[in-house]
């Protein structure tokens, strides 16, 4: 008897499959590991149009590259998940992964099976966030002192930080910012305005208000004007079209004169409530025609056009006006104030400053550099700082950093697994030396040999009096093991939690994969002119969709 095939001709099985998934954490983890630290190595992507971004930002690095594999995408994505809950640690979960896939790797010659590792990763998890837990430290949410230092570790080594002279104190600007849109322990991210802008790095400032990308919209209105009242627009100050087909039928030279008369009636009555509400600022998100703007211009009051719907946001949270309901009746609520509105001219282009807002609850970041590559960089730099703060706000513990606290869990997580039985004490015997990669990987960066600083390391925690709560990490300016200052370099807690958590996840979902089944890709997919869609495997050489009309009435192809 002929049996037939299970798979069609155009579907393929990948064999070993899971070894394939573990091979290719080590290829990620080999491409990011340069860029742990403060001495960590910078990355250069180029696409397709030859646009290249310049980065050392784990998540933004690997959301760049297109990479293929169902396993790579997994990580690329667990990566991205740390990024958007704390901010911060993408470059310590991709490590944690590349790690505990080769220790996985490992573990399966030994012959213990996947779903053992699977089972001894997620107890190691359990003992690492319950060591997390004994050793993390309570501060004030509003101390600015902790605040300070927590965004100086986290900039370490970034472009931000290599970039930006000294005497810029571009830390003390972020907790500013901050705390500037802090709402009972809490603060929303959004509030905070990032505005990028071609200059020098030592002009980075912070503005208590909003910063707009758009001119004054006539050169008859005054380009400065001190307490001003704001009016936010939704509707435009011109002539709209119906949304229906209307005419207007006009016989006589007369009668285009009367409709060009009420047109300008129409937006001078529109005008005039503006004035009498006492607003010397609008601001609209539709248009303002030339009409509005010279009666506008000749009241001594400033407007812009088409505005961003979000700046409009930013200028109801900095200025506390609201968004005018009806030009009819213009209620005093609904008008904000600043201290200042003046037009400057930044980086070549013209901008609005709305600055001096009484408490302000959104404000603008102005970021200055002279390349836009480094500009992108220092945005994602200062978002990451905006984030590790947010994080202690709403949850005040911290660790110190330098690597002292992954060694500090490898070393406990080791000494607990002689109590587990089975060969799940292997695992996490293993799970702690993953662990432990993350101080070496930032050792090696340093320049430092890794197998001395491995011995150093554990020998250091050998001889720790019992019971005492020793940090010893990575000196990165003396490139040598030594015990962390507590108020020296210093990470949250919630971000150590976040990384492991998503190591140990994105781990056991790539280990329970056992088998890929791919189906062939094909590039000769294409659609004839009567909407028929088909593909060929041969690329079409014994195509004969039109055959039977002859080679000159054939339609013609449209390949996509």
């Amino acid at each position: 008897m002929k049996y037939p095939e299970l798979l069609d001709h155009d579907m393929a099985r990948v064999e070993e499959s899971r070894k394939l998934n573990l091979v290719v954490g080590g290829i990620v983890l080999d491409v990011i590991k340069t860029c742990f630290g403060p001495r960590g190595m910078d990355k250069v992507y180029i696409d397709v149009l030859g646009d290249d971004t310049c980065t050392r930002h784990g998540g933004a690095l690997l959301r760049k590259v297109d990479l293929k594999l169902p396993a790579a995408k997994a990580i690329t994505e667990g990566v991205n998940a740390v990024d958007t809950h704390v901010g911060d640690g993408t470059l310590s979960a991709g490590i944690l992964i590349g790690v505990l896939l080769k220790k996985s790797q490992e573990l399966l010659k030994l012959g213990i099976a996947p779903t053992t590792i699977i089972r001894g990763y997620e107890m190691a998890l359990e003992f690492a966030l319950d060591e997390l837990d004994k050793i993390k430290r309570k501060e004030n949410a509003d101390d600015k002192k902790i605040m300070h230092q927590l965004v100086v570790s986290c900039l370490a080594g970034k472009a931000i930080t290599n970039l930006v002279p000294e005497d810029t104190p571009i830390a003390d600007l972020i907790v500013d910012a901050v705390c500037s849109v802090i709402n009972f322990q809490k603060i929303d991210v959004d509030d905070i305005k990032i505005e990028e802008k071609a200059g020098n790095a030592n002009m980075i400032q912070l503005i208590k208000g909003t910063v707009i990308d758009k001119t004054i919209d006539n050169s008859a209105m005054p380009r400065k004007i001190e307490n001003a009242k704001i009016l936010l627009l939704n509707e435009p100050l011109e002539m709209m079209r119906t949304k229906t087909d209307e005419q207007i039928q006009i016989n006589t030279p007369e009668q285009m004169s009367l409709f060009l008369d009420q047109e300008k009636i129409d937006i001078r009555a529109k005008v005039k409530k503006i004035i009498s509400s006492g607003a010397n600022v609008v601001v609209s998100r539709k248009g303002i025609n030339a009409i509005a703007q010279e009666y506008l211009a000749k009241a001594g009051i400033i407007s812009m056009r088409r505005v961003k719907t979000n700046d409009l946001l930013w200028l109801e949270r900095s200025t506390g006006a609201k968004i005018c309901k009806s030009l009819e009746d213009i209620s005093a609520d609904e008008l904000g104030f600043a201290k200042r509105v003046y037009e400057k001219n930044i980086g070549g282009d013209k901008v609005v400053f709305i600055d001096g807002c009484n408490d302000a609850k959104s404000v603008t970041i102005l970021l200055r550099c002279n390349s836009k590559r480094y500009l992108d960089e220092f945005h994602r730099d200062t978002l990451n700082a905006i984030y590790v703060l947010r994080n202690f706000i709403e949850n005040p513990f911290i660790v110190r950093g330098g690597g002292s606290t992954e060694a500090i869990i490898a070393n406990r997580i080791r000494e607990r697994s002689t109590t587990v039985e089975g060969r799940e004490q292997i695992v996490i015997e293993r799970f702690a030396d993953a662990i432990e990669e993350i101080p070496l990987t930032l050792a090696r960066n340093v320049g430092m040999d890794p197998i001395d600083t491995l011995t150093q390391l554990r020998s250091k925690y050998a001889n720790a009096p019992k019971g005492a709560l020793k940090w010893y990490g990575i000196d990165s300016q003396k490139r040598r093991v030594a015990e962390m200052p507590p108020n020296d370099i210093i990470e949250t807690l919630v971000v150590k939690q976040q990384f492991i958590r998503t190591g140990v996840e994105v781990t056991n979902m790539i280990l329970n994969v056992n088998d890929i089944f791919m189906k062939d890709e094909i590039d000769n997919t294409h659609c004839h002119i009567d909407g028929v869609v088909h593909a060929h495997h041969d690329g079409g050489k014994a195509h004969n969709h039109f055959e039977q009309e002859g080679l000159e009435q054939r339609q013609m192809h449209h390949y996509y």
